[in-house]
């Protein structure tokens, strides 16, 4: 997703998402259904995800991607998940009204009967290439209806037919909840938080792989990144060092490092670069 929808997501006033919560039956599967109001002003954004597998389907629009600076065109249904490093959205879109479904790692792979390590090998890719048999009548539906309540009853019958009897340790779930609660967590920290359960290290990366399809420290070191990115782009009076530790890295050196692993620059230069596009745009309005 833009890294700009998790800036949203995480301010629960935001008036530019709308959250909808799933139907019973599907809670264990979608962590929500979200309808991303804001736009995308910038010629290209950066592509993010926090370790919830997402589906975004888009109002016919067409998504292409950069991936280390090769075109990609994923179409107007997309899956994103994963670690995702340097890669951005090519062209200039609007996002209003697009539909994200956000779904819980350790059952998203199940429903879709596709490996762990999916991501590793592609991390956006168009969702044709999991969604298996029903997806052309789905989306033939789904882009033939004129309002939300529409769109949602095709979605949610779609995911209700794949839904099938699977295991998985429930405790993994409430792990990534205080990871996302706590924030600056070490793999230590969560052992430390998981004695009565008698967590150990080996469980956690082996179930942390096999189920969410990264190991525990990727999943760190992204919410990490993420608190990291919201704390520098809200233009507090805190500079850069101070974010960096606030945000649990050693130093601002090593958050600089993360951002250009990440976004492919520096925070200076990925910065500058926004505000100059979001001037454009503005110029382009007042014409």
């Amino acid at each position: 997703m833009p890294i700009n929808f998790f800036k949203h997501l995480a301010d629960q006033n935001s008036a530019h998402i709308l959250r909808i919560i799933p139907p019973e039956h599907l809670k264990e599967v979608v962590e929500g259904f979200y309808v991303f109001k804001a736009g995308n002003p910038a010629e290209r954004e950066l592509f993010f995800n926090d370790g919830y597998p997402v589906i975004a389907l888009m109002q016919n629009e067409n998504v292409s991607v950069s991936i280390d600076g090769h075109t990609k065109c994923v179409g107007n249904t997309w899956v994103c998940g994963g670690v995702l490093r340097n890669i951005y959205c090519e062209s200039e879109l609007h996002f209003e009204d697009c539909l994200v479904i956000r779904f819980h790692a350790v059952t998203f792979f199940k429903l879709f009967g596709i490996n762990e390590d999916c991501f590793q090998k592609e991390q956006v890719f168009d969702f044709s290439e999991i969604a298996g048999y029903g997806f052309e009548t789905f989306k033939e539906t789904y882009y033939h209806c004129s309002s939300l309540e529409e769109r949602m009853k095709v979605v949610v019958n779609f995911l209700s037919e794949k839904m099938s009897n699977y295991s998985y340790p429930r405790v993994l779930i409430d792990i990534q909840n205080h990871i996302n609660r706590q924030g600056n967590l070490t793999v230590r920290d969560l052992l430390d938080s998981y004695k009565k359960v008698r967590l150990n290290y080996k469980w956690l990366e082996r179930n942390f792989k096999k189920h969410l399809g990264i190991s525990p420290q990727s999943y760190l070191l992204i919410r990490r990144f993420l608190n990291a990115y919201i704390d520098l782009d809200a233009l507090t009076s805190k500079d850069l060092l101070q974010i960096a530790i606030d945000n649990g890295y050693y130093d601002d050196n090593h958050f600089i490092k993360d951002f250009r692993r990440f976004s492919g620059v520096p925070p200076k230069t990925y910065f500058n670069r926004t505000i100059k596009a979001l001037k454009t745009v503005k110029d382009d309005c007042s014409l």
